[in-house]
């Protein structure tokens, strides 16, 4: 099952989890739990809200075997997390809930701040050009 597994994140329909992006899908905000524990809000975490790039079809990351720490993969990916700075929001907050294209680097999940099997840093967005 293990081998299946590691077959399907090095298949060849796979992105590869190495090198710039280009993703098309719809900008929007979700609140997930924070410190202390990171699993319930409502249990007394801080919520932490966090910007997604929301895919139409789901898409498959290959693993980097030259990036153990940040270079996994994932499959079924439906909602990437990205990396964003503070001014970053004030710049793309008038793309929310619209379609964009995301640029930037795949990078996989190492804090509890990271909410998606797979992240997007060095982030640049912009509107998606119609037809």
């Amino acid at each position: 099952m293990l081998l299946a597994a590691l077959m399907l994140l090095s298949a060849p329909n796979c992105l590869p989890h190495a090198g710039p992006q280009r993703l098309e899908g719809v900008l929007v905000a979700r609140t997930f739990p924070g410190p202390p524990n990171f699993e319930s809000i409502k249990d007394g975490d801080r919520p932490e809200r966090y910007w997604l790039l929301r895919l139409a079809r789901p898409i498959c990351v290959a693993d980097d075997p030259n990036d153990p720490e940040t270079g996994g993969g994932a499959r079924d990916v439906r909602e990437i997390q990205l990396i964003l700075s503070p001014e970053d929001f004030a710049r793309y907050r008038p793309l929310m809930g619209k379609p964009i294209v995301a640029q930037g680097d795949f990078m996989s999940p190492i804090s509890g701040h990271h909410h998606t099997s797979i992240l997007l840093e060095g982030v640049t967005l912009a509107r998606r050009p119609q037809g």
